[in-house]
């Protein structure tokens, strides 16, 4: 139980930092998307480009992947990597479905949305393949 917890927990917080961590080395690279980006966190102005924003659906899918894979190889249980895509699908429609529905374009909102909880258990299913591959090698080896 307390793994299932810590891998939630742990599986949020690399969601939640996955996406900024690689937006800034983006705009380390891209200074454009740097000035797009700053206009965002401070104005809340959405003003990025479509080849930006098709970045940061990108960096989305890659931070969901990653936090399926984190909850998963810590609790070792597939419920917990389908809590934390729960979590993380329903924090998402109500944000980008509510809130932030007027501001970013109708694509983007659905572009973040619809791919988030089956990139967590992808996410997820990786951290259980990768674990049993590993494991049948070492029987493998053990012989």
């Amino acid at each position: 139980m307390v793994r299932s917890v810590l891998g939630v927990v742990v599986g949020a917080v690399v969601w939640m930092l996955g996406f900024f961590v690689l937006a800034l080395l983006l705009a380390q690279l891209w200074p454009d998307y740097a000035i797009h980006g700053r206009q965002w966190t401070r104005q809340g102005v959405f003003t990025f480009t479509p080849l930006m924003a098709c970045c940061n659906l990108v960096f989305w899918v890659l931070a969901e992947i990653g936090a399926g894979w984190g909850a998963g190889r810590i609790s070792k249980r597939r419920e917990a990597v389908w809590v934390l895509a729960g979590l993380v699908g329903i924090y998402l429609a109500g944000l980008h479905f509510v809130f932030y529905w007027p501001r970013f374009p109708w694509w983007y909102n659905l572009g973040v949305v619809i791919p988030a909880v089956p990139a967590v258990l992808l996410g997820g299913k990786l951290a259980h393949s990768l674990h049993a591959t590993g494991r049948k090698a070492a029987t493998a080896n053990a012989k």
